[in-house]
């Protein structure tokens, strides 16, 4: 019988051998006890003291046996082998089978059939079987035995191998028992993981209520709207919902959910999940205002597209007809037609402006971020701003601090933000030196990029609206500057926005890694 050596340390053998040297001090206990007769319960004297002594040394070693580099099998069968020896022992010192003690072989057998496999049980009995008939067949020989005893030993081992494989059979059944215990319990930590990292992911409040109302499990969105919410707790905002449920006549069907909770209006839907007498309400809540917000980008989102293939396809004509336009005026004669023609040049180089914004707003994504170190990048972009703005050179002044600070941006994106935050404040600005200021301001996580400009500033009104698309208070604009500047920013994971109540521009940024 091959094992392998393992260093294992098996608290079932260290309960084992702990039954085992619990037998050996009843028995002793017995031999001390006297019965009516004023004989002992277990008769023997000191040659079952000495068998006592003998067989405690053996299962003390076995305990040792337990720390060593023994596989368990090979440990099991070794205390196994001893204790069939000792009973034996036993058997021989009170005068052979009809002693009775070879019935303890029997609970012997059925423990070591728990703990072990299919073929090792079979061989411990074999084990018993072999000592058991052996002794009693030498003790036949010798004539100080019967054919009766050696029957009896017959039925002894006959009923070891049917203790050994009922044994081995409830300890398989056990053990798989357990496996799929193991398993399944693994299984089931697996699955509220799952659950957890799902519902942690879900945009929308998610609130598992039980039938009275009850707070089993929510996620961090619900928590937003519900501050110091907890499992087990009856919240009145909740436990309305759940009365109106009860009231519904129909308890498995969702109800629509539309409730304003701590000043938001929340919506959604209250999906019952009944399974026999257990029942829960699975509770799903939007803020509209989210919803509206989503809404409207995705509609932006269609829009632009739409737009974008509008303006591509407008290029050629327009520029055909810029052309023309250029061609009319190398021939106007008179007035009236210079005028003419500078109407149409002025309106195609506006609509060429529309289209040219259009398209770059639908290159959003197309990104090239890099490390920008803003002082130098800066005075690179006013002194262009100058070129393209003559009146407007030398005018702007940039405040950076000493502490250089770089941004992880895609250059030409930045140009074209700060570029038309320039444009504007130029335009609505004094228009004198210093009246337009470029400030970097560096914080721990994040650098601000600040427009400033000594003009009148936003109106209340017209701060809700502007960042929307053709949105304008200029006549001559064409509302799609701060949109696509916006657009820009958050495709770069910056934000822009608008500073009341100084009336500035400020753009977040990330720094450069």
């Amino acid at each position: 019988m091959m094992v392998s050596l393992r260093r294992v340390r098996s608290p079932s053998l260290d309960v084992y051998n702990a039954f085992r040297a619990a037998t050996v001090g009843v028995l002793v206990a017995m031999s001390l006890l006297r019965g009516g007769d004023n004989q002992p319960l277990v008769s023997g004297g000191n040659a079952l003291y000495g068998w006592a002594a003998g067989y405690l040394v053996a299962i003390a070693a076995s305990f040792g046996l337990g720390r060593s580099r023994l596989a368990q099998p090979l440990q099991l069968t070794l205390a196994v082998a001893t204790d069939v020896g000792m009973l034996t022992g036993l058997i021989a010192l009170n005068g052979g089978v009809r002693s009775g003690y070879g019935v303890l072989l029997l609970p012997f057998l059925a423990i070591s059939g728990l703990l072990s496999s299919g073929r090792h049980a079979l061989f411990y009995a074999a084990l018993a079987t072999v000592a058991l008939l052996g002794y009693t067949g030498y003790e036949l020989v010798r004539d100080l035995a019967t054919p009766a005893e050696l029957f009896q030993s017959g039925l002894l081992a006959l009923a070891g191998f049917v203790v050994s494989v009922v044994t081995y059979q409830l300890g398989r059944v056990a053990r798989e028992s357990e496996a799929l215990a193991q398993r399944q319990g693994n299984e089931i930590v697996q699955l509220n993981r799952l659950n957890a990292l799902v519902l942690e992911t879900l945009r929308e409040a998610v609130l598992v209520l039980d039938d009275q109302g009850q707070v089993c499990q929510f996620n961090h969105v619900a928590a937003n709207f519900l501050p110091e919410l907890g499992r087990g707790q009856r919240r009145p905002e909740l436990v309305a919902l759940v009365e109106r449920w009860q009231r519904s006549p129909d308890p498995s069907a969702n109800l629509a959910v539309e409730r304003l909770v701590r000043g938001r209006q929340l919506v959604g839907e209250l999906i019952p999940i009944v399974q026999d007498n257990n029942r829960r309400l699975v509770l799903f809540l939007r803020d509209q205002a989210d919803q509206a917000e989503e809404a409207r980008r995705v509609k932006l989102a269609a829009l632009g597209r739409l737009t974008a293939n509008i303006a591509h396809e407008i290029r050629n004509p327009l520029a055909a007809i810029s052309h023309a336009g250029e061609l009319l005026a190398e021939t106007a004669d008179d007035a009236g037609s210079a005028r003419l023609t500078r109407i149409v040049r002025d309106n195609a180089l506006r609509i060429d402006t529309l289209v040219e914004e259009v398209l770059a707003l639908n290159r959003r994504d197309r990104l090239r971020p890099e490390a920008i170190a803003l002082a130098p990048f800066l005075t690179g972009l006013v002194d262009e701003f100058g070129v393209a703005q003559p009146d407007a050179a030398g005018a702007i002044v940039v405040e950076v601090p000493d502490t250089p600070v770089a941004v992880a941006f895609d250059r030409g994106h930045l140009t074209q933000i700060l570029f038309n935050l320039l444009r504007n404040a130029w335009r609505h600005g004094s228009r004198q030196t210093g009246a337009v200021r470029l400030r970097v301001e560096a914080e721990p996580d994040r650098a601000h990029l600040s427009v400033l400009d000594n003009g009148p500033g936003v109106s209340e009104d017209a701060q809700l609206h502007l960042f929307e698309p053709f949105f304008t208070t200029d006549s001559q604009g064409t509302g799609l500057g701060l949109y696509i500047a916006r657009e820009l920013a958050e495709a770069n994971e910056a934000w822009l926005d608008y500073v009341p109540p100084s009336g500035h521009f400020r753009l977040t940024c990330r720094y450069a890694p």
